[in-house]
């Protein structure tokens, strides 16, 4: 292979390299975030009123008996996350409701506060239903399946080291073609687990709207999210190309108009059966 030929491959290399992780960098950083978001929570200044804790128990409660099973506990918190800042926004980056799920202790669903105050009370039992869907999902599978992704990218990645660092020392001109397949599959894994989150997403709003046969309280629910928790797209340019990408590939949450849309197909679907 001449100088030039193999000087060029190489820079094709080099470049599909920063670009492989860059990409790896930034799916990564997104699932962590979203996955962390769901389990900080931050107070305000003063504890939240009794009278929202005792409305989020009886939304919980009223699901439960339409679902015939025993109502997680609940809890209301002044932000999920941190607060954006944002006074025409009073949601933090953790959403409006949360389930904690913590080894030997039963589940709590966390609600924001402004989801109590911001919502109808139809629209705070479709989300306390959205809650509890995930609360009888997590209950009935096991901890296997639940790890299981995690054990999988840990052995891909340790492979995907090992395969490259004896390609480096037995064939070094393998060595980035082995870390580039590396990253790919990488990049492949992580995007199956934000699917798998979606799908979840989706699974509990059709339990939801099954429940409680209200598309219009469904429908205020993902109004409220769409302009109160999901980021605004930028005007145009580059950052509004990258937040399309990113809504599209790396939110474990759907859009809203695709989660009402799935709900509807569901109620129309069922009627017809």
């Amino acid at each position: 292979m001449s100088d030039p030929v193999a000087s060029a491959l190489l820079l094709i290399v080099a470049i599909a390299y920063l670009v492989g992780a860059f990409v790896v960098i930034m799916a990564l950083t997104k699932v962590l975030s979203a996955w962390s978001a769901s389990w900080r929570t931050r107070g305000h200044a003063g504890p939240v009123d009794d009278v929202l804790q005792n409305q989020a128990a009886a939304a919980m409660a009223s699901v439960a008996v339409l679902a015939n099973v025993t109502p997680p506990a609940t809890h209301v918190v002044a932000y999920l996350g941190t607060p954006t800042g944002d006074d025409d926004r009073p949601v933090g980056d953790g959403g409006l409701a949360v389930t904690r799920f913590r080894a030997g202790r039963p589940a709590t669903v966390v609600f924001a506060q402004a989801a109590l105050t911001g919502l109808s009370p139809a629209a705070v039992q479709s989300l306390a239903a959205h809650e509890l869907a995930h609360v009888i999902r997590r209950e009935r599978s096991s901890a296997a399946a639940r790890y299981s992704w995690l054990v999988g990218y840990l052995a891909l990645m340790l492979a995907g080291v090992g395969i490259t660092v004896t390609a480096l020392l037995a064939a070094p001109q393998l060595a980035a073609p082995a870390l580039l397949a590396t990253m790919s599959a990488a990049v492949a894994f992580l995007g199956l687990r934000v699917a798998f989150d979606r799908r979840e997403e989706i699974a509990a709003d059709l339990f939801a709207v099954e429940l409680t046969r209200d598309l219009e309280a469904a429908a205020e629910l993902m109004g409220f999210y769409e302009q109160n928790v999901a980021r605004p797209l930028p005007a145009g340019g580059l950052g509004r190309a990258w937040a399309l990408i990113e809504r599209r590939w790396f939110a474990t949450h759907p859009d809203p108009e695709v989660r009402l849309s799935a709900m509807r197909r569901h109620l129309v679907d069922q009627q017809a059966d």
